[in-house]
């Protein structure tokens, strides 16, 4: 039986990385999202440079590779929206996302924030579960006709 790179891999490391980071490193985070979330990221660098508060928390494998990615911005004054993040198919089921989420929520609580929230597309079951698990309580619907539905979530700090 064949051994995937990541199940060789004995450890990772999850740094934050502060707005001007995320800017500097656009290209790099757009790529890894083609991977994990197919979309179109060529404007990438457009978004994060209006995010008040942009942050990330990212997991390294042994060779510095981004393998995890958990990004947000405050949105509303005092609440932290985190909007996007993803594992790399190989690392998945390690509890990367499960750790990535907990370092966003000690720094968003360390950073002053009250609350975070969040939204997960149909049918993103994995993530919908890890949102509830996390404590997050459901707290709306988005439908906008010709999108999957998001399930919106909130989470007190």
């Amino acid at each position: 039986m064949s051994r995937s790179r990541f199940e060789l891999m004995q450890v990772y490391k999850i740094e934050h990385w502060d707005g001007s980071r995320c800017i500097a490193q656009a290209e790099v985070l757009a790529a890894f999202l083609d991977v994990v979330l197919p979309d179109d990221w060529s404007n990438f660098a457009e978004k994060l440079a209006g995010r008040r508060s942009l942050s990330a928390h990212v997991a390294l494998d042994e060779q510095g590779q981004l393998i995890g990615l958990k990004l947000g911005y405050e949105r509303n004054r005092g609440v932290f929206n985190s909007w996007i993040g993803g594992v790399a198919p190989e690392a998945r089921g390690h509890g990367i996302a499960s750790d990535l989420m907990d370092a966003q929520h000690a720094w968003a609580k360390e950073a002053g924030f009250r609350g975070v929230e969040t939204a997960t597309r149909q049918p993103n079951q994995a993530m919908a579960i890890r949102n509830l698990k996390a404590g997050y309580m459901v707290a709306g619907l988005d439908v906008t006709p010709g999108e999957p539905t998001k399930i919106l979530y909130y989470k007190g700090l």
